[in-house]
Order: structure tokens, then C-alpha cells, then sequence
């Protein structure tokens, strides 16, 4: 199976704006380095294993988890 980054990056970036009820926060929160992915989300989801990683901090935070 091929991996699909730019689908996921659309994926990734639906996800953060439903996470965080706004295009332009969750653009800031994508695009700022993130010290438990070492790099910018945005950067991190261009691998499989990277995106699995950002959807469960996403989920964290949506869900009253800190991340």
C-alpha cells in the first residue's frame, strides 16, 4: 500500500481545525514545533508512522489530555 501524504495532510489538517474550532489556530498549532514530535506536526505527518503519532496528540487534546 502506497502512502498518500498529501491526502493525509488534508486528513491531518481537518482533524487539528475540528480539534481546535478554528483554521487559523490549528494552521499555528500545525505548523510550531512540538516538543513530544521533535519537529512541527505538519513536518512529522509526511510519514505513516508520524501521522498515527498526530492524530493520537489530537485526540488528547480534544479529549481533555495534555499534549
Amino acid at each position: 500500500m502506497e502512502y498518500d501524504s498529501v491526502g493525509n495532510l488534508a486528513q491531518v489538517r481537518a482533524l487539528a481545525i475540528d480539534t481546535f474550532g478554528s483554521e487559523s489556530v490549528a494552521e499555528s498549532w500545525l505548523n510550531q514545533y512540538h516538543d513530544l514530535l521533535g519537529a512541527a506536526p505538519i513536518v512529522v505527518a509526511e510519514s505513516s508512522s508520524g501521522l498515527v503519532e498526530i492524530q493520537k496528540i489530537l485526540s488528547a487534546i480534544s479529549y481533555g489530555g495534555v499534549a
